[in-house]
């Protein structure tokens, strides 16, 4: 029988949390009539909860990974690796570098973002996205003071949950030169608690693992300036530092601003409760590269969850059906990682740690990639795209997309 041709294209740019939940759903419930294509420069999407696991030495870097072309195969949808750098709003189409414009009715953005660039001296410092760029350096310097044998101070920037879950992380793979006092690891916070926006319970837990994995923290401490001997705070103090690591709030990708879209200050699409953008109702965005969510942190749960509404409002879009509005999730417990075999689990004011909660975390985030990377494919598979069919039978690849 003659396969019907689609009668509309839904382009999805970026491998972040979002469109991944979003795929997961196409996977389980695929619209009629419709041609769906992820873009994503990389064949490999990292997820971002792991990424502390996987440095502290419990993962393996594949695990987690989630691939990509074959998550499209699952969800029927095309897969093309490659760049995009603009969007042209007024023909409906994304530029892509090597390969032909792209057409689009509908168009969803996840592209993530990188770490915050604007403290002077951020040239000096090494970002922690994106993820692939940064496990290649951590592999280097964990040969580097294995090998060299001579004291290195290292500074995390940025005391949230991100920043600390990297310390500890740090500590736990570093857990001999650190107890012997030939590395250091400073954990930077403009706030005065660490981790921010965690209860007061919860952060005399985090203090006690930090003294645990003898891991230096300063608050109250705002970056200024970053230079190759150490990092200077705006009240002028100064911590001599060999390695600096950036885990501050996030930036957006410069070319979403010169595309047309309404953007922040801070060059984040700014989206409705639809999470459609403001100034073009045909574009969706999800995860980090929104603005206009706010009080709502962002997070991968946060990302993952506005990926499964972004399935819901494109399908009724394209069936010109009513949108739903955005409603964070209500997150009623949260764990935090203390290296590879401890938790911080907190449930309002409430707060408790031990290797109980270490394990329940490390099994929810295996489950996740898990879900996505065993969905079941199609009996018949029909991969007509020379790029998806190259990806597919892909071996690991260099750079992860930002998450």
């Amino acid at each position: 029988m003659h396969k019907q041709a689609p009668s509309q294209d839904v382009v999805l740019i970026g491998g972040g949390h979002g469109h991944l939940e979003l795929l997961r759903r196409w996977a389980e419930s695929p619209a009629a009539g419709v041609r769906l294509t992820l873009v994503s420069p990389q064949t490999v999407s990292a997820y971002s909860p792991m990424v502390p696991g996987m440095i502290a030495g419990l993962y393996p870097h594949s695990e987690i990974h989630i691939d990509l072309p074959r998550l499209c195969r699952a969800a029927g949808a095309r897969f093309i690796q490659a760049c995009a750098h603009h969007i042209d709003l007024e023909r409906n189409c994304v530029s892509l570098l090597g390969r032909a414009d792209l057409p689009f009715d509908y168009l969803s953005l996840a592209v993530g973002a990188t770490s915050c660039h604007q403290i002077p001296g951020a040239e000096h410092a090494i970002p922690v996205k994106p993820i692939g760029q940064f496990y290649r350096y951590w592999e280097q310097l964990q040969q580097q003071i294995q090998r060299e044998h001579r004291p290195m101070k290292l500074g995390v920037v940025g005391g949230g949950a991100g920043g600390f879950e990297l310390a500890m992380a740090m500590a736990s793979a570093l857990e001999e030169p650190v107890y012997s006092g030939r590395v250091e690891i400073h954990l930077v916070q403009a706030d005065h608690r660490i981790p921010s926006g965690y209860p007061l319970l919860a952060r005399r837990l985090a203090a006690r693992e930090l003294a645990r994995l003898k891991v230096r923290h300063h608050t109250r401490w705002q970056v200024s300036e970053i230079t190759a001997r150490g990092i200077f705070s705006d009240a002028g103090q100064f911590i001599p530092i060999d390695k600096a690591l950036l885990c501050t709030e996030p930036s957006a990708p410069p070319w979403l601003t010169q595309a047309g879209l309404a953007v922040d200050d801070g060059g984040f699409v700014q989206v409705d409760k639809y999470l459609r953008a403001r100034s073009h109702p045909h574009i969706f965005a999800a995860g980090d590269v929104v603005s206009g969510l706010q009080p709502y942190p962002k997070s991968a749960a946060e990302a993952c969850n506005q990926g499964s509404l972004l399935y819901d409002n494109l399908r009724a879009a394209l069936q010109a059906e009513p949108l739903t509005p955005y409603r964070p999730q209500r997150r009623w417990s949260r764990l935090l990682a203390c290296g590879p075999t401890q938790a911080i689990a907190t449930c309002g004011a409430l707060a408790a740690a031990g290797s109980a909660f270490a394990r329940w975390k490390s099994y929810l985030e295996r489950r996740f990639v898990q879900r996505i990377n065993q969905l079941p494919l199609p009996a018949s598979e029909n991969i007509s795209d020379t790029t998806t069919a190259a990806a597919a039978n892909a071996t690991p690849v260099e750079n992860e997309p930002s998450a």
